[in-house]
């Protein structure tokens, strides 16, 4: 079952492309999560009523990420991307978190910094979404602690990670939290074996590998982060991205640039670059929608 973030509701989405709005009392898949758990709340989405059917296109989509949603992530994690730069696999993986206000929406541009204009990356990558509050969690717990998987794209400012050492700052820049509206429900752990993911930049194929190529597999990954923070339905793991970055070419972002991610068989994520924005609109009253 793929689900869909809809304003103000959680949709289900067929197979002809249209979308049945879910008769549910909660606002997102995180809320029904938090109230009935994994299993409970994904039997509750297949027991649901539906208020109304969208045809392909007509639904106001939104973000899978809910409000107090922790998104974490992890560095070189794609065998791909470990050959490609040359590096060492490291002893200890890089962990991080991404501000949560780095998201702006799906669909929402991406906006090239004033600050840091040369070196912005796209990292297509496939996301995971916790249905469970795990901590300390072994490996068959964190598997089953899996809700979904969905479509990412972890932007990063290259030039400032290499500066200043902080994934998380480099990564934080407001609308560089990409993230699809749909999400692919797991059943069994084994669901996100061989997911693939692809993405193209202008039409141009560069990044091609499945969640098999990653150096620690999915659950291996959300077992190892339970060990340090206490992860909680609706929060976010990025799981890496795999070669073909600009990381590796040269070839960086630029205004007028469109990139699509692809993971499994959902609908795919597509972000369109501008160029630097003069001023967030509501800095000053901290009304940032």
């Amino acid at each position: 079952m793929n689900l869909v973030a809809l304003a103000g509701g959680v949709g289900r989405l067929e197979p002809d492309g249209s979308i049945s709005e879910l008769d549910l009392p909660q606002p997102s898949v995180a809320a029904l999560l938090s109230e009935h758990g994994r299993r409970a709340g994904m039997e509750a989405l297949e027991s649901c009523a539906v208020r109304r059917r969208f045809p392909p296109g007509q639904a106001a989509e939104d973000s899978m990420l809910a409000a107090g949603a922790s998104v974490w992530g992890v560095g070189m994690n794609y065998r791909s991307k470990q050959l490609a730069t040359g590096r060492p696999q490291p002893d200890e993986p890089v962990l991080f978190v991404k501000a949560p206000s780095s998201f702006r929406g799906t669909g929402s541009p991406i906006a090239i910094p004033a600050a840091a204009p040369d070196c912005v990356d796209y990292e297509g990558e496939i996301a995971v979404m916790i249905g469970a509050s795990l901590h300390d969690a072994g490996l068959a717990e964190a598997g089953e602690g899996i809700a979904g998987y969905l479509a990412a794209n972890d932007v990063t400012a290259r030039d400032v990670m290499r500066r200043s050492g902080s994934p998380s700052i480099a990564k934080s820049f407001p609308g560089f939290g990409q993230l699809g509206s749909a999400m692919a429900c797991v059943d069994d752990p084994g669901d996100v074996n061989g997911i693939p993911i692809t993405t193209h930049v202008a039409g141009e194929l560069r990044q091609e590998d499945t969640s098999d190529g990653m150096l620690i597999p999915i659950a291996d990954l959300v077992s190892l982060l339970s060990r340090y923070v206490l992860l909680r339905p609706g929060d976010l793991v990025l799981t890496g991205t795999p070669a073909g970055t600009g990381d590796e070419t040269g070839r960086y972002l630029a205004a007028g640039d469109t990139i699509e991610v692809r993971v499994g068989h959902l609908p795919p994520l597509v972000s369109n670059v501008i160029g630097p924005p003069a001023r967030l609109a509501g800095v000053a009253t901290g009304a940032i929608a």
